[in-house]
């Protein structure tokens, strides 16, 4: 029998439902069907992510991941945990208290405690001068939530603790572009230290309007690309691809 469980339902891009230690919680909530260029691909999420929400993270402040329409049409008045920074701005979307964090602190709800870790990407200019951050969440299981990032110091320490990774294997386009991991480099961070389970996130949602009809790999292959160098790199970590509407259950057992 397990020890616990902890339910993942991926949403899309970086925006993920868990369920662990009776919290419900979501990352990053892009909600719309489009983003300026970009066009969402897979299920609608509404019906996916509307359930009421205990806790909502954010990871930074690209467009993608703090959308304030989305924020605004979350059910219910979660507590919203940001980089410090951006605090000002996400509470103008919500109706719930805002808390933020840098690298290394932590807040707590009821028994599940979520600590901010390091992320390197980078930040927008003119935008708000808040670091990108990670999550680490222990209701029992422990899941990283790595938002949008590439390799850093520390990376595989993170890995080495956590029960279930969330990481993102691409972007929003056919190109990879700096400050993101790809699925060669996000196995390749799993092959000291893995955590049991692996999911790739941050893929298969957004993409340039019409160009899937000429171009589709990079909006279609890099969760399964994670999964196959993730089985030569990394083969005591078991890899679950989900496509964007899709839950898994993962059993903890220590």
């Amino acid at each position: 029998m397990p020890d616990a469980t902890v339910e993942v339902g991926f949403v899309g891009h970086a925006t993920v439902r868990i369920d662990v230690g009776g919290l419900r919680i979501l990352t990053d909530p892009f909600l719309r069907a489009r983003l300026g260029p970009l066009q969402r691909h897979g299920p609608a999420p509404k019906a996916f992510a509307e359930a009421e929400l205990d806790l909502v993270l954010l990871s930074h402040g690209h467009p993608d991941h703090l959308d304030p329409a989305s924020l605004r049409s979350l059910p219910g008045s979660p507590t919203v945990v940001v980089p410090r920074g951006l605090g000002p701005r996400v509470r103008r979307s919500v109706r719930g208290d805002v808390v933020e964090l840098e690298a290394g602190e932590s807040f707590r709800v009821d028994s599940v405690d979520v600590r901010a870790v390091p992320a390197a990407h980078w930040i927008s200019p003119g935008a708000a001068r808040a670091r990108p951050i990670g999550y680490v969440i222990d209701g029992g299981p422990r899941v990283y939530f790595a938002g949008d990032t590439g390799r850093f110091d520390g990376l595989v320490a993170v890995l080495a603790e956590v029960d279930v990774a969330l990481l993102p294997v691409w972007t929003w386009g056919p190109h990879r572009g700096p400050g993101h991991l790809g699925p060669r480099s996000a196995a390749a961070a799993l092959a000291t230290a893995g955590p049991t389970v692996a999911i790739p996130i941050h893929w298969g949602t957004l993409y340039p309007r019409h160009l899937h009809r000429v171009w589709s790999r990079p909006l279609r292959e890099p969760g399964d690309r994670f999964a196959e160098f993730a089985t030569g790199l990394a083969p005591d970590t078991e890899v679950r691809v989900l496509r964007p509407g899709e839950t898994t259950v993962v059993e903890v057992h220590r």
